[in-house]
């Protein structure tokens, strides 16, 4: 199966957001193992639940980091006999399972706070355990900003959700601080089980946002009207085209699919109206901005 030039550059293109991906989350992954080692050395030593159910959290993180790293080598944009477009739909399906992953999270801390306020346990206070807490909140903010960055860089859904899982990380970690500067001045856990409750309505709110652009990929979304703009703007300044007559898209993976109708002169032998629709074809798939991985040419002829 032959690769044309316009595919090459594109297929280039996503091996070098690969290898941004890959970056990011072994970056998360080393700062993951630091933080669940001191979570859980600190928790254990003094008998802190929270901050080892913190702990637990961060480790989920780690699972979650190895499924992308599968994901991002198995969503290939090449094509096969099987899979003429690629296997990128791979990449939405992950992104539907960290928006499943963050609900759960989200649902588990909704039982925890519930759990707390009904049943409220001892809350003690620990500058040790304060310290580590604030670093996680630390380095989790710092992974979420990024893990963002690179996400509206390479337009990674999968790194956005990858990012939001690590705010989930410090939103969970600021519920645990609360509970901890609160033991200064009351010996039950109540403000926390409170904390935990709101952070569960942020976590729900993230899992709302990682969970509908992967929808929108895995049914077909059409691109932005920006982009669409963007594409009929493009054809239409090129020699030979009268002006476009339809265009349909979709969301596929990081990239456009595009379906385009021009209208050309009539009178054109059919090899110049070929020539002009390769033009287009090349012109669209070269624009990298425009992530488009396959533009398909129809033309019509005019009349007049």
């Amino acid at each position: 199966m032959g690769v044309s030039m316009s595919e090459k550059n594109f297929l280039e293109k996503h091996a070098e957001i690969r290898r941004v991906v890959l970056r990011v989350i072994i970056v998360g992954i080393v700062a993951n193992v630091v933080l669940v080692a001191a979570k859980l050395t600190f928790g254990l030593i003094f008998g802190n639940l929270s901050v080892l159910s913190d702990a637990v959290h961060s480790a989920s993180d780690l699972i979650t980091s190895l499924f992308v790293v599968v994901a991002v080598f198995i969503s290939s944009p090449k094509r096969d006999k099987k899979h003429n477009y690629g296997h990128e739909k791979i990449e939405p399906l992950m992104v539907l399972f960290f928006a499943l992953v963050l609900a759960g999270i989200a649902a588990l801390f909704v039982w925890q706070g519930i759990e707390g306020l009904v049943s409220p346990t001892t809350a003690e206070f620990n500058w040790f355990l304060v310290s580590v807490t604030v670093l996680s909140i630390v380095v989790k903010e710092a992974l979420f900003w990024y893990g963002m960055h690179h996400a509206k860089k390479t337009k990674s859904e999968i790194l956005k959700a990858d990012a939001w899982h690590s705010r989930s990380d410090s939103l969970a970690s600021v519920a645990v601080l609360i509970g901890l500067v609160c033991a200064l001045f009351m010996d039950t856990n109540i403000v926390e089980s409170i904390a935990v409750l709101i952070v569960s309505l942020f976590i729900f709110k993230a899992a709302w946002e990682v969970f509908k652009p992967s929808v929108d990929q895995l049914i077909d979304r059409a691109a932005d009207k920006r982009d669409v703009d963007a594409i009929i703007a493009i054809a239409e300044e090129i020699d030979g085209v009268i002006r476009v007559d339809d265009i349909r898209t979709r969301i596929f993976g990081n990239s456009i699919l595009v379906d385009l109708e021009i209208l050309v002169d009539g009178a054109l032998t059919v090899t110049a109206g070929h020539d002009i629709a390769q033009e287009v074809h090349d012109v669209l798939e070269g624009t990298a901005e425009l992530r488009i991985k396959h533009c398909n040419v129809h033309v019509n002829p005019c009349g007049g």
